[in-house]
């Protein structure tokens, strides 16, 4: 393993390297020392990946730009990469095996919003670019690289300092490198709370959890995902990622028969962080509504745990309708969906 050269800026310490064979020079006119990417198996980060509080205005891009171009910084086009609009935070959970995340942080060619990105790791900020606009010369995008051995949590975070009209980032390249063994936790005790932080809020118990194929009808636009949202990758809402549940888009109708020793259905409705659609949840037993969403966005919604009592029932239906008259974007998701079951599942 090749040991990196240390670059430090604005007091804070960390490691760059650039994309090409020569290094890029900062707007003061000094030129940073190239530094070579060690080597090892290269993990790059998936848009469908992140974790926990997870939250990015309109959405998260993979391989392209936001605004769905290419990933551009300075005339300069990448071929992998993250596209994001401030304000964003994405949350990854770094590999046992890594040592190093390396990624050429800026704001993309397409627009100029004021903005900032920080890096932080384990929660502690490692690298900031300060504020920038993509038609400035101040701040000059180049590949860096953070030491991220034995540490748990990767958060990429952009922050809008104006308006968010146009504040259109890039995460290029955005890979981490691993060594040949796992390491241990530089911080255990925080590796242990961001652990348990991942884990989904659900009441304690047996349960059963819906599926499509339990389901008795399902008439849904597009398709209906089991423990994913409708454009894969995890459930998430409003920051929060969730292993069950059902990813559907609107409009949506899936009826579930009512077992005997079901006694209650716990879910979180909400509109999916994948889109911004307009939408409109609403359950129903036995052709009753017993909770309705109102007109709900991904970026608008107040999601919460809803425990409806079914015992004595013979359906449940949920609902899912467009608002607006435009079907673009309308992703929701049932999360959690499960039944509490007295005695053994049927």
């Amino acid at each position: 393993m090749k040991i990196q050269k240390k670059l430090i800026v604005a007091a804070s310490v960390f490691v760059a390297t650039s994309l090409n064979v020569f290094a890029q020079e900062a707007a003061t006119g000094e030129t940073a020392a190239a530094v070579e990417v060690m080597k090892g198996k290269k993990v790059y980060l998936k848009s469908t990946a992140t974790v926990g509080a997870t939250s990015s205005y309109w959405k998260i891009n993979q391989d392209k730009a936001v605004s769905n171009e290419k990933l551009t910084m300075k005339g300069v086009e990448y071929k992998k990469g993250l596209g994001v609009h401030a304000p964003s935070k994405l949350i990854y959970e770094v590999p046992p095996k890594a040592e190093f995340f390396y990624v050429v942080p800026g704001a993309d060619d397409a627009h100029q919003g004021l903005l900032k990105m920080n890096i932080l790791v384990d929660g502690k900020e490692v690298f900031t670019t300060g504020n920038i606009k993509s038609k400035s010369d101040k701040y000059m995008p180049k590949m860096v690289a953070i030491d991220v051995k034995g540490a748990s949590s990767l958060e990429l975070v952009v922050d809008q300092l104006e308006e968010n009209g146009g504040d259109h980032a890039d995460w290029a390249e955005a890979f981490f490198v691993e060594g040949k063994k796992e390491n241990a936790p530089k911080d255990a005790k925080y590796a242990k709370a961001f652990k348990q932080s991942l884990e989904d809020d659900e009441l304690p118990g047996a349960k059963v959890y819906l599926t499509k194929e339990k389901a008795s009808l399902v008439d849904s636009f597009w398709k209906v995902m089991n423990d994913e949202g409708i454009e894969g990758g995890k459930i998430s809402i409003s920051g929060k990622k969730y292993n069950h549940g059902l990813g559907v888009h609107a409009p949506s109708k899936l009826v579930f028969p009512i077992e005997s020793n079901y006694k209650t259905f716990a879910v979180i409705p909400g509109a999916n962080d994948s889109n911004g659609g307009l939408i409109r949840m609403r359950i129903l037993v036995d052709n009753k509504e017993v909770f309705n969403s109102g007109p709900i966005r991904s970026q608008k919604q107040k999601p919460e745990l809803l425990q409806i009592d079914v015992q004595g029932k013979k359906e449940i239906t949920l609902i899912v309708d467009e608002e607006d008259g435009d079907k673009g974007g309308d992703h929701a998701s049932w999360a959690g969906a499960y039944f509490m079951i007295d005695g053994d599942t049927k």
